[in-house]
């Protein structure tokens, strides 16, 4: 062998060095809780602030989206009625998630 390439096969990392190294660089980036959990309520009131305001929209526009429509055939109340309970589910699962979030961090 040469000399060059024997120096290149000496100097080369093990695999459990080159693995524990990896680590160390991974977990210089990740952050302590107490750095991100400001950034986080912010983010998390910040977004539980649009889903509410969503909410009020939608309640302001139900009349408009939610009532009879002439145009569709089978439009009947149970159907309506339906959606309106979707739309209201998914709106408070969506406030509940927020509401959890910013009260465990």
């Amino acid at each position: 062998m040469s000399r060059r390439l024997w120096a290149a096969v000496s100097v080369a990392p093990r695999p459990d060095e080159q693995r524990s190294a990896d680590l160390e660089a991974m977990l210089a980036v990740v952050h302590r809780h107490e750095d991100s959990v400001l950034a986080l309520r912010i983010f998390f009131s910040f977004c539980l602030g649009l889903v509410l305001l969503g909410g009020v929209y939608i309640f302001r526009m139900r009349k408009k989206l939610f009532d009879p429509d002439p145009e569709v055939v089978a439009d009947h109340w149970a159907v309506r009625n339906l959606r309106l309970w979707q739309v209201i589910l998914v709106w408070l699962l969506a406030v509940e998630l927020f509401v959890t979030m910013l009260w465990r961090l």
